[in-house]
């Protein structure tokens, strides 16, 4: 438990040491770019896939039964499709969200006063573990269907809820940072 308590303080203490106004720019505008960019054109792909079948990153609350239906449904080239994607795609795009939001935790972050608050930008961090953790699970249930693997099935599930609750998180966290870091730079009135 010692070593975790030391690599969370070295990860918090590093990532206010590369917090910058350029970083949280850049950050910004790859996080944009694949908003406006990137993912309509993800999204226009997955639908040729998979139609309006739900997928699991798309999904906040499923089973491992869900999972399995979701696997039938895409047939054998959509499964293809979706482990592809999850190794291709879906590799960089938590690496895109998870910059912003934690760039932006480490630079907004730094006008909060109480130092427990500096702990947040390990949020955006273990999203994108999280993230990952589903994709790979999920993947090797697609690659494995009709057989099945019913403790990934539902773990896949679990990663996938605690990864929107840590990305909610994550953007509440960055949110109440601005609010903070602009409230300490607007000049208050009746003082």
């Amino acid at each position: 438990m010692q070593r975790a308590a030391a690599l969370g303080n070295r990860l918090v203490e590093t990532s206010y040491s590369f917090a910058s106004g350029r970083m949280v720019g850049l950050a910004t505008a790859t996080f944009v770019v694949f908003l406006t960019v990137i993912l309509p054109e993800e999204a226009s792909r997955n639908a040729a896939y998979f139609g309006d079948a739900p997928t699991p990153d798309g999904s906040f609350i499923y089973s491992a039964s869900d999972l399995y239906d979701m696997a039938n449904a895409y047939g054998e080239d959509g499964r293809r499709y979706y482990i592809r994607s999850r190794f291709t795609f879906d590799v960089v795009w938590p690496l895109a969200y998870g910059w912003f939001l934690w760039a932006g935790i480490a630079y907004f972050g730094q006008a909060a006063e109480r130092p427990q608050v500096r702990y947040t930008v390990l949020l955006p961090i273990l999203a994108v573990l999280l993230d990952f953790m589903e994709n790979t699970s999920a993947s090797i249930v697609m690659a494995l269907y009709p057989d099945r693997a019913p403790v990934l099935a539902h773990l896949v599930p679990v990663f996938t809820f605690a990864k929107w609750v840590v990305i909610g998180l994550s953007f509440t966290a960055f949110g109440a940072l601005v609010l903070i870091w602009l409230g300490k730079r607007i000049p208050q009135t009746g003082e």
